[in-house]
């Protein structure tokens, strides 16, 4: 076969591709997301952008119903809060009822809800270890489930961004560990997404998941409060000391652009997928420009 045939066979198809704007383009789409502040924020924000209706939940009513103002007050009004405890498999469910009744069937589920506090392994305690697995993956767990039933009883397939963190590779807190119970979560995340990928895909449901690194948001910075309190201010110096290795997004909405992207048609061929979103936080970043062709290289080589 000649090249231009085998060109023209290729260059055919361009004529069926549709805008990638239409990929974004989330109108009559329902959305749930746990959590409402943080990362769970910029989550709804680009939901709602798109054109999706949202309805979101968190333990604290107070939160909620601020966020639901400040998107008012950026004239998106397509959303309605609900006060969930993640933890609790009956709120999961209501979550997902409330939002069929108030838009319809589920289209897409962004279980971003966690929570974590330091803690030396040796110090663990079954409440706090409970908290943490209950709400970071107990709580995706059933909240997707949940989603993923209002899904298959719609028929229109649908797509399940669970949120896992680099965290579940024991990349955490540089030079500190002291993270177990949420390494144990957010790799069970990943294991869980895996799975239920599998069974979802005979539906039409694309189940992925986004595992973030450091970034800036309310959490990250009242959650090591009791760990200060504990541990002293030598334990915060050497927090503050590694975290100066570790890339930090300033906005948590560098996440939220990859988290928005998996719940488009831009993910219809992703199965399983975890995608790291962190700064190259595992890399070793060049800092010089070792080039002797280039101006700005090594001296007096270009």
């Amino acid at each position: 076969m000649d090249k231009e045939t085998l060109f023209e066979m290729s260059a055919d198809g361009l004529e069926d591709v549709e805008p990638i704007s239409d990929s974004f383009d989330l109108s009559g789409k329902v959305a749930v997301v746990a959590g409402s502040v943080g990362l769970s924020l910029y989550v709804i924000n680009r939901l709602l952008e798109c054109g999706a209706s949202v309805v979101f939940g968190s333990r604290t009513q107070e939160w909620g119903d601020m966020a639901v103002e400040a998107f008012k007050d950026l004239g998106r009004d397509k959303l309605a809060f609900r006060q969930t405890d993640v933890r609790k498999v009956e709120d999961c469910r209501a979550l997902v009822a409330f939002a069929e009744e108030t838009f319809g069937p589920v289209d897409i589920c962004v279980p971003v809800a966690a929570t974590w506090q330091a803690r030396a392994f040796l110090d663990m305690d079954e409440e706090l270890y409970d908290d943490i697995i209950d709400t970071d993956m107990k709580g995706q767990y059933f909240l997707v489930q949940a989603a993923a039933r209002s899904m298959v009883k719609a028929g229109n397939g649908g797509k399940i961004v669970t949120i896992a963190s680099v965290a579940y590779r024991g990349d955490d807190m540089y030079k500190l560990a002291m993270m177990t119970p949420y390494n144990a979560a957010k790799a069970g995340v990943i294991g869980m997404t895996r799975g239920i990928a599998k069974e979802l895909k005979q539906y039409g449901i694309n189940v992925n998941c986004v595992a973030p690194g450091g970034m800036v948001t309310p959490g990250a910075m009242v959650n090591c409060v009791k760990t200060v309190e504990l541990y002293g201010q030598e334990w915060q110096e050497a927090q503050m000391a590694g975290g100066s290795e570790t890339p930090v997004a300033a906005s948590p909405d560098e996440m939220a652009r990859m988290i928005l992207t998996m719940c488009t048609d831009v993910a219809d061929f992703m199965y399983g997928r975890v995608v790291e979103v962190d700064g190259g936080a595992n890399l070793s970043f060049q800092e010089k420009p070792w080039s002797y062709t280039m101006d700005g290289g090594i001296p007096g080589t270009a």
